[in-house]
């Protein structure tokens, strides 16, 4: 026969409500640490440096083949 078999009604429903309250207490701290992970430089106070490497590369704003490539114009160079 186990422990739970031998205790009373009363004492099996103080069981559950403990187990029930430790439940809820494991959720709520499972969904904190999962805002945590989910905040970084863009949607929070933390510094850049902190994004570790989930930080994607940033694309130049600059478009391709506004300008020519190499020096001015008119430029003789050094010799």
């Amino acid at each position: 026969m186990s422990k739970l078999e031998q205790l009373d009604r009363e004492s099996l429903i103080g069981v559950i409500l403990i187990l029930q309250q430790q439940l809820a207490e494991q959720q709520e701290l499972i969904q904190k640490l999962q805002d945590q992970l989910a905040k970084d430089s863009h949607n929070s106070g933390k510094p850049p440096s902190s994004d570790g490497l989930k930080k994607g590369k940033r694309k130049s704003l600059r478009r391709s083949g506004q300008r020519p490539r190499g020096e001015q114009r008119g430029h003789k160079g050094r010799a």
